[in-house]
């Protein structure tokens, strides 16, 4: 590929980062100039040259380092972006001067450069020309999410943090995606709820999501006396000392939190995430719930839309009274009705 260099320059404000695997710069762009200037190689089974040598020769390489994009995941990006919670403080990885065939572009005109200014300041030159020169190792789904939302939308002006490696061969952009994507430990989904419950005490009510309005119920469920899962759900934080003490029948079932509140947003909403980013659109800030759509085959939906959180709790603690009597109880202890699993 010949590179076309069109004289125009970006100039952004940088630090550099020095790592063994070599050095980086931290720096922010908006969305909508991020994404002319980058392009994504999806990774690809390529047949190897019979002219390898005997050891390599045959089989397939892979070439590339990015998954497929998901259409759905780009709409529901799109979504959040749209809100006024959005917020991408993980940076957008980048390799620069490299093109979409491995090879280290020549023309200087058309490579980033970084000028030291001193004070661990430096200013980062990136060529706005024809052919994009910097290849997406991690965060094209959230880049690629702004294409997404109409023409004139203000939000793809929104300033993204991203880093770039300037002279980081084409090989190690893969290992450097899947390095970032698979040794990272999974969150545990009692503790993303629980710590997901913030909203709580930080939001109104009419503004409640039904994540939000299920980790409150569930943490009531757990808390009230009379209610029939009193100390019977155990969170991923502080558990230990929550089941601490009390008579051993009041804690008859163990159940995840992740469980139950799983089953509340299922009477609830169909898609809590889109639920979500509706409710926070700057537009909706006044009708909060009410601007969602009743959906028919979800019985405590209503309930829900007209802030009657009372009458959803009610419904709960009404269901696994019955539960408890006329299941856990004639079951047994150490049956698995009575764990999550069961349950």
């Amino acid at each position: 590929m010949n590179w076309q260099a069109s004289g125009r320059l970006q100039h952004r404000p940088a630090i550099r980062v020095q790592q063994p695997l070599g050095d980086f710069f931290a720096f922010s762009i908006s969305a909508d100039v991020l994404d002319r200037l980058t392009y994504s190689l999806p990774a690809q089974v390529r047949e190897r040259l019979e002219k390898e040598t005997a050891e390599s020769k045959g089989g397939y390489s892979i070439f590339g380092s990015q998954r497929a994009e998901k259409k759905t995941r780009l709409q529901e990006i799109a979504s959040f972006i749209r809100t006024t919670d959005a917020a991408f403080p993980n940076a957008i990885i980048l390799a620069a001067n490299y093109g979409p065939d491995g090879l280290y572009i020549d023309d200087e005109a058309s490579r980033w450069t970084a000028v030291d200014l001193g004070n661990g300041f430096w200013n980062l030159r990136i060529p706005d020309g024809a052919d994009p020169c910097a290849s997406i190792i991690d965060g094209q789904h959230r880049l690629h999410a702004f294409r997404h939302l109409p023409k004139d939308a203000q939000e793809r002006a929104m300033e993204l943090l991203c880093v770039v490696y300037l002279e980081l061969p084409t090989p190690y952009h893969a290992y450097l995606f899947a390095t970032i994507n698979f040794n990272q430990k999974k969150v545990d989904r009692s503790l993303a709820y629980e710590l997901f419950g913030f909203d709580v005490d930080e939001r109104p009510t009419r503004l409640w999501s039904p994540e939000t309005l299920a980790v409150y119920l569930t943490r009531l469920l757990n808390t009230e006396t009379a209610s029939p899962l009193y100390r019977c759900i155990f969170p991923a934080a502080e558990s230990d000392s929550l089941f601490q003490g009390g008579p051993l029948e009041e804690r008859m079932v163990r159940v995840s939190m992740a469980t139950v509140v799983d089953g509340i947003l299922r009477l609830i909403s169909k898609n809590p995430k889109e639920d979500r980013n509706m409710i926070r659109r700057p537009e909706n800030a006044d009708l909060g719930r009410q601007c969602l759509d009743a959906v028919a085959s979800l019985p405590l939906r209503e309930c829900y839309l007209t802030g009657n959180d009372r009458a959803v709790y009610d419904v709960l603690c009404n269901f696994f009274s019955a539960v408890r009597s006329e299941v856990w109880e004639p079951a047994g202890e150490g049956s698995f009705l009575r764990k999550t699993v069961g349950i």
